[in-house]
């Protein structure tokens, strides 16, 4: 069936609407950081129901880093202020948008729109934000909307100018049904392990800047920091979102050999890409591991979760750019 193409260039032009809509919700969380209501100290004391509920699935609640109180994810803070609604009106208006340019490339191509990199990484992007308001909406965490939309703009700029590919019909080797669930499952997990990188990463520099403000040292990101929640706040809510992604990525990872089976004979055949998918499982089970056993926690764990996420970002990028295997149909096109 030929590919529709005003439905093609309708998704293109929404993802460009996408990518500056994005990039403005960026903006406007910046102004938050610089002009905006400095948030309420968080009660260490506090627990919410939210991890009760978030927990009940996967065990005990987990208690965070070896030694720190018990703190909740929400932390205390007042009404959203000008420009958090702001940019949270336009992250919303922009997924909706986003949303409409994967369904309107999927509809002019008669075809789930997972066949290559660019759009896979239209997918990944899309989920991260996804769960961007879900997390902002349910624990009141707007405070991580800049940190995220900063590689979602930079990841949607990329995908629309250097790895754009026109839309057209599924290599053979993709033309099963097995694409709609494998693919979905790892494209889920990816956006869930994006956000939880990117609040790795603000736990590590808000527990530094208290290490350094503790030792009398100057850390230099006071008026940032003086914005976020607790070091262990951002340490759960990063834990709860591992949590979610593992078992999708495992599922992904079992329905792939599935669909490899039947499509090249054999469940498992260490291509490239499988391995560096096995390697991200290996790894991300070492840090859930490593947060439940004591010593461990906090900014080791985090480390751990950082390397998985490197392995994560070097099974999209450098095994569909640079390395020969199987799965080679993922690259530029």
């Amino acid at each position: 069936m030929p590919v529709n193409s005003g439905l093609a260039q309708a998704s293109n032009a929404f993802l460009l609407s996408t990518v500056v809509i994005y990039a403005l919700a960026m903006l406007a969380y910046a102004c938050d950081f610089a002009f905006g209501r400095r948030p309420a100290a968080v009660t260490a004391a506090a627990r919410v129901p939210e991890l009760v509920g978030a927990s009940s699935a996967a065990g005990p609640a987990d208690p965070g880093p070896k030694g720190a109180a018990a703190l909740p994810v929400r932390p205390a803070r007042g009404p959203a202020g000008f420009w958090v609604r702001l940019a949270f009106a336009l992250t919303c208006v922009g997924l909706l948008a986003h949303i409409a340019g994967i369904l309107s490339r999927g509809l002019s191509e008669h075809r789930v729109p997972w066949g290559n990199m660019y759009e896979f990484i239209m997918a990944i992007t899309c989920m991260a934000v996804i769960v961007l308001v879900v997390v902002a909406t349910r624990y009141q965490a707007y405070y991580i909307g800049l940190f995220v939309m900063v590689p979602v703009v930079f990841a949607l700029g990329l995908a629309v100018t250097v790895v754009y590919t026109p839309a057209g019909a599924l290599v053979p080797a993709l033309q099963s049904y097995w694409i709609a669930i494998h693919v979905t499952a790892m494209i889920i997990a990816s956006g869930l392990y994006i956000v939880g990188a990117v609040v790795t990463t603000m736990y590590l520099a808000v527990d530094r800047h208290e290490r350094k403000v503790a030792a009398g040292q100057p850390s230099g990101l006071g008026g940032i920091i003086q914005r976020l929640p607790k070091p262990q706040v951002l340490d759960r809510l990063s834990y709860r979102t591992i949590l979610f992604a593992f078992p999708v990525w495992t599922f992904g990872i079992m329905a792939g050999a599935i669909w490899a089976d039947q499509a090249w004979g054999r469940y498992w055949g260490w291509d490239p890409k499988e391995t560096w998918s096995f390697i991200t499982w290996v790894v991300y089970a070492g840090f859930l591991h490593a947060r439940a056993t004591a010593g461990w926690r906090g900014r080791r764990a985090a480390y751990i979760q950082l390397v998985g996420f490197g392995c994560l970002m070097f099974n999209l990028i450098g095994i569909n750019l640079w390395v020969t295997g199987l799965h080679s149909y993922a690259g530029l096109g």
